[in-house]
This record gives C-alpha cells, structure tokens and sequence, in this order.
C-alpha cells in the first residue's frame, strides 16, 4: 500500500509596495535627490502615490512627465539610474510596515501556510526592504523585477513565486492593490483580494477583485479564513466588523 503523499500547502502571495509596506516617501525622496540640479522642486508622497504600481522605472517616467521635465534618451536613462542606485541606498528610512501586517504575518506563519512576496519593484531592492523592516524571513520566496523577468500584470512572476514558494496556483490567494495585481492574478487562475489603503491614481473597487478590504485587520480576518476553509469558499460567511 502507498503512503499518501503530504497535502500541497495553501499559499498567499503578497505585493509589496502600498500592501505590506508604505514605501513612497522614500521613493519621493530618492527622486527629490536624483533630480534635484534640474530645479523641478520636490515630489509629495501624495503625488508619489499616483505614480506607483509599475515598478521603479513606471514610477519614474510619471514623475517627470509630472513635473513636465523633457529629457533627451540617453540623459533620461542616465536619470533614471541614478534615482534607482539613489533609491537603493536608503529604502527604509521612512518606510514603515502597514499597522496590523506583523500580526498578519505571524499568524499566516503559524498556520503552516507558504508565504511569497511578488512585486515589480526591483528585486534586490525588494530584498533590502524585507531585511531591514526585519520579516524577509517570513517569507518562502521573492519575487521581483529582473531584466529578464516580466512585469504583473503578466502572471509569469507570480507563477515562479508560487513555485519557488512550494505551492500551486490552485491552492494559493495573491493579495494586492492595483490593477497589476489583479491582472496577474486572473491570468494565474487566482482568487485576489485588494487592499483599499494602497497606492493607486483611482479607487480599486473599481477592479474586479474576489473581495476588497479596508485595512490589514480586514485583510488578516480575510486571509485567516481562506486558511480555515482550506482555501474553498471562504467568502460565503459575512465578515465581522469589531
């Protein structure tokens, strides 16, 4: 007789920027440096939060394009870099994890469940900002932009995710807060919950998404029962409002 083999792990697959982390005032202030000799003035994490969810490169394409500022190829490219490498060498120093995300995260941990983390942010940045915010280790894999990797809404990066974290698309939940994140996860075949208090140039119920939630309590509540139920039908049950 065979020895059933193991179940497959559920897993939950998180955004990084404006869902786990409030990263735009770094990003802001990265930008502010990197471009300060062009005397454009400086970028408010308001008008910072309009230009996320496409990665470093979208965000700083928006910017100029904001602040009107027309460059040749070769200088924008060199601009470009130059916030990047900015960026890079500060990217917590005011950064903060959304209230309720440590809880969140030990509570999944707990529960056996695989965790990954799939952004368009560049990957070892990601990895900086994992570290130094102390919960990189919560994590089964990271996936973010690489020159040869794709982009969400292009569900390739969250497939690899997945599977580097152990699991499959069938038994895993992506948690988001753009469009991106949407896209990627209906391409993949995945329930997906979007977070309100994220960054994006609209209201995100406005996108398709399995539910919305308002804060990482709602999200935690929400997580915790697509857990319980084993990742089958957990959203017939009203959710509670403390």
């Amino acid at each position: 007789m065979k020895t059933p083999l193991p179940p497959i792990p559920l897993t939950i697959v998180f955004d990084l920027d404006g869902t786990l982390v409030d990263t735009v005032a770094d990003i802001c202030a990265a930008f502010d440096r990197a471009l300060e000799h062009y005397g454009i003035g400086t970028l408010s994490p308001d008008e910072g939060a309009m230009m996320m969810g496409e990665g470093l490169s979208g965000f700083f394409w928006r910017a100029i394009v904001a602040k009107r500022l027309d460059l040749p190829a070769g200088e924008a490219g060199e601009a470009l870099n130059r916030f990047i490498n900015t960026y890079a060498q500060t990217p917590v120093r005011l950064s903060r994890l959304y209230s309720g995300i440590p809880e969140l995260l030990d509570d999944v941990k707990r529960s056996g469940a695989r965790m990954a983390v799939c952004t368009n942010k560049v990957e070892r940045i990601s990895l900086q900002i994992l570290d130094q915010l102390g919960i990189l280790d919560m994590f089964d894999a990271v996936v973010g932009f690489r020159d040869d990797r794709a982009k969400k809404p292009d569900p390739r990066p969250l497939r690899e995710a997945i599977a580097l974290a152990g699991g499959t698309p069938e038994r895993t939940l992506m948690i988001g807060d753009t469009g991106a994140d949407t896209g990627a996860a209906v391409a993949a075949g995945l329930p997906v919950i979007l977070v309100t208090y994220g960054y994006s140039s609209f209201s995100v119920r406005a996108v398709s998404a399995t539910c919305h939630v308002e804060t990482a309590y709602e999200l935690h509540e929400q997580i915790m029962r697509f857990i319980a139920s084993d990742g089958r039908a957990w959203l017939r049950a009203p959710l509670h409002h403390g």
